[in-house]
């Protein structure tokens, strides 16, 4: 692991967090880049595959695919619902890792709801290969 890269990157993202917007410690320290398709209400994620997201075992932890997955499909029910959503649960399906490149995410409406939204993310490598899909229903927060 490139200590001094770790450390910079960390840095960096102490240093753009702000609460309350869409600058989280969490979305610089993982690199991620967030793009949004208003006439396809999708969602994208790019993240590259970094050390500081494998499990002892070298391969990418369940679990930074999953987060990956709730971001894109939050910012999908922000971005396109006419209010922000909650997660009230989540399934995850992981198929295969990747030690490289980057994770693409893809996340969408399966059903759009006024109160429910059922979302879906899929998570691609860089060679299109089918690494997890994550379904979710959100609710959505009354003003």
């Amino acid at each position: 692991m490139d200590e001094r890269k770790l450390r910079d990157n960390f840095e960096r993202a102490l240093k753009v967090h702000q609460d309350d917007t869409g600058q989280q410690f969490m979305y610089s320290l993982l690199d991620l880049n967030i793009e949004y398709d208003e006439g396809q209400e999708k969602v994208y994620i790019d993240a590259p595959v970094t050390e500081i997201m494998f499990n002892p075992v070298g391969f990418i932890h369940g679990g930074i695919l999953t987060y990956i997955a709730d971001t894109a499909m939050g910012h999908l029910c922000a971005a396109f619902s006419d209010r922000p959503g909650v997660t009230l649960e989540l399934k995850t399906q992981f198929f295969r890792t990747s030690r490289d490149g980057k994770i693409h995410a893809t996340a969408q409406f399966v059903k759009k709801g006024s109160n429910i939204n059922f979302v879906e993310c899929v998570l691609q490598d860089d060679k299109e290969r089918l690494l997890g899909k994550v379904t979710a229903t959100f609710y959505s927060m009354q003003n």
